[in-house]
């Protein structure tokens, strides 16, 4: 929590061994340096998202309630980081190098959940999908694109009625009926 609130550049191991009530030493003993302590507090937190979205590739419910369930749950992750952390935030928005080795990390993930779940709703004819690495591309591409505005808007009402939207696009298309 003291990256939080003091930011990286700002937070130095006395800080850390304080808030950790551990010596300093033995801090140094495991990490050589804030960075490399700061890195491993991000990754942390990336096993942690990548952990939430299996466990919804994993539910026992409609393919469809998983799409709906996984946009929430990789909107849910974006907002729980960048209110845990200001600096995120800004990171976030500026697509900074320090946070992109860890978004490509979970953008592998997500992809192949998002797959999973299409997969998984094509073979029960819930879907009808051609490609579903593809498909999954595309909606990973489009949820990332929301994020930018979700968190200009701090995650408001606005942003639950998109991600509605969203769904019901990628449900039922834009084409009227025949």
């Amino acid at each position: 929590m003291v990256y939080a609130h003091q930011g990286p550049t700002n937070t130095t191991m006395d800080d850390v061994a304080k808030a950790s009530g551990l010596g300093r030493r033995t801090i140094y003993t495991y990490f050589k340096t804030r960075e490399e302590l700061y890195h491993e507090v991000i990754r942390n937190e990336v096993d942690r998202i990548l952990h939430d979205l299996s466990r919804v590739v994993n539910m026992k419910i409609d393919p469809e309630k998983k799409i709906a369930r996984f946009m929430i749950t990789h909107m849910k992750a974006v907002e729980n980081l960048i209110r845990k952390d200001r600096l995120l935030r800004t990171e976030f928005l500026n697509r900074s190098e320090k946070i992109e080795h860890f978004r490509q990390v979970i953008d592998i993930h997500e992809k192949k959940c998002l797959a999973a779940i299409f997969e998984e709703g094509t073979q029960t004819g819930v879907f009808l999908v051609d490609d579903c690495q593809n498909t999954a591309v595309l909606a990973l591409t489009t949820l990332k694109g929301l994020e930018t505005q979700f968190i200009l808007d701090n995650f408001g009402k606005p942003c639950r009625e998109t991600l509605d939207l969203w769904q019901k696009i990628l449900f039922r298309g834009i084409k009227a009926s025949a």
